[in-house]
């Protein structure tokens, strides 16, 4: 089941109200310092016969008063020096709460990444939607993960024929939230129907970031914000180009519901900028998040 926590409320004292114990919760969930939880934390409340994927981040995570990088390292199977190196972390010792971390892509010489956006495009007409997931989606955080190093082999990956490759190439350009020179060449594809609505977008992220906003993200298609993790829940319709922050990624269904190509549905749980409402946004696909 889903939990909101509420004041006073301890893990040890979660776990005895719902016949649990404090380590099967934090085996459920990303929980650091198992003595600080916090008021409106969302717990995934682990039941008897249903496994659930841990809950709490990926593809980010937003950083919590008394995490630590080495924690998060083991959390999500990676390194400290990984996390440290594409989040652009001076000293690992210091992370800030509140702070939205990049989780977990494997980070390939930049060269040998556009190789392959551009050898599987030989076959644009042909792609099929695992391929355009594991290339394409997941390339887009890889690109992310590179940071500035990304921006030459991007410019060039926006001339693609491919509409699949120039598409995801803006998404990668709207996650990186960098450069002047990136947004002149972002106009410059205004006109290309392909990727007009999505280089806005990302023009817009790049906006925000530059003012600051680096936390706030932009739904990229139009959506539902449900009231609870559950796909029959009541929702309220989110356009393309709603600002958004998350307030916990990666959680799955307390209820096990099945997604769009099996496997458990999962959600993030996010808050329109907007409205200060909250609720949860259903992933698509192969669990893709609709935000950059």
């Amino acid at each position: 089941m889903l939990y909101f926590v509420q004041p006073g409320d301890t893990l040890f004292t979660i776990a005895q109200r719902f016949g649990t114990t404090v380590n099967a919760i934090l085996a459920a969930n990303v929980i650091c310092n198992p003595d600080l939880i916090f008021v409106g934390e969302v717990l995934i409340i682990p039941e008897p016969g249903l496994d659930l994927p841990k809950a709490g981040g990926g593809p980010y995570y937003v950083v919590r008063r008394g995490d630590t990088l080495w924690c998060l390292a083991r959390e999500f199977n990676t390194t400290i020096g990984v996390l440290a190196a594409i989040n652009e972390i001076p000293d690992p010792n210091l992370i800030q709460a509140g702070a939205e971390l990049l989780i977990g892509p494997d980070v390939p010489e930049p060269g040998a990444l556009k190789e392959t956006w551009e050898t599987t495009a030989l076959a644009c007409e042909q792609l099929n939607p695992l391929q355009i997931h594991g290339i394409y989606y997941i390339g887009s955080f890889q690109w992310e993960a590179l940071g500035r190093r990304a921006i030459p082999f991007l410019l060039q990956l926006l001339n693609n024929p491919c509409d699949v490759v120039r598409f995801y190439t803006v998404i990668s350009f709207g996650r990186l939230g960098l450069d002047r020179q990136v947004t002149t060449a972002l106009r410059g594809v205004l006109g290309d129907p392909a990727v007009a609505d999505i280089a806005r977008l990302a023009l817009r992220r790049i906006e925000l970031v530059g003012r600051g906003r680096v936390r706030v993200h932009l739904v990229t298609a139009d959506t539902e914000l449900l009231a609870e993790p559950n796909l029959s829940a009541a929702p309220t319709p989110l356009p393309a180009g709603t600002e958004v922050i998350a307030l916990r990624w990666h959680i799955p269904s307390p209820t096990g519901e099945e997604g769009p190509r099996g496997g458990i549905q999962l959600y993030d749980r996010v808050q329109v900028t907007a409205t200060g409402r909250s609720g949860f946004l259903p992933r698509v696909g192969f669990d893709e998040i609709l935000l950059i």
